[in-house]
């Protein structure tokens, strides 16, 4: 196979993944991208009033190992519990979103560091989102590490 066939073919299948990935990406009208930085910003400046009025009335969040919250004072507290336990601040990545009507879905990654900028933990998370009154709010999280359990022997 000549030079020209191989590059020939590497573009045509960097176009083909481009195209795959593109849609996902397009067809979010509930802009999860930029609600993702602001609810980054929010929590990095201790905002977490403001922070959980990015969630419906009756939004959740599913922490790891923990029991489910439910309401936006729930939310507050949550958030807050994870302040005071070290996570000082967390930068989150959006990797897919979609809206479909009033409902929309994202999923990626985050990073959560110490005051001290140090390292705490990173995994992946995802939200589903509803449109309440023509805005679009956080309606529940989840989100899990991907380093290892404390005391276990990794895979």
């Amino acid at each position: 196979m000549s030079v020209y066939k191989i590059i020939r073919c590497g573009v045509l299948m960097l176009v083909g993944v481009m195209l795959l990935v593109a849609p996902a990406l397009a067809a979010d009208e509930s802009n999860l991208a930029a609600r993702a930085v602001t609810w980054e910003t929010e929590y990095n400046a201790d905002n977490l009033e403001a922070l959980a009025a990015m969630y419906t009335e009756d939004g959740c969040r599913l922490p790891p190992n923990m029991e489910a919250v439910q309401g936006r004072a729930a939310i507050v507290g949550q958030l807050r519990a994870d302040k005071e336990a070290g996570a000082a601040q967390v930068k989150v990545a959006v990797t897919e979103a979609e809206s479909i009507g009033n409902m929309a879905y994202g999923r990626g990654t985050y990073e959560i560091t110490g005051a001290d900028g140090s390292h705490i933990d990173h995994g992946k998370w995802i939200n589903v989102s509803k449109r309440v009154n023509g805005e679009w709010k956080i309606h529940c999280d989840s989100w899990n590490s991907d380093m290892p359990v404390p005391g276990s022997t990794p895979q």
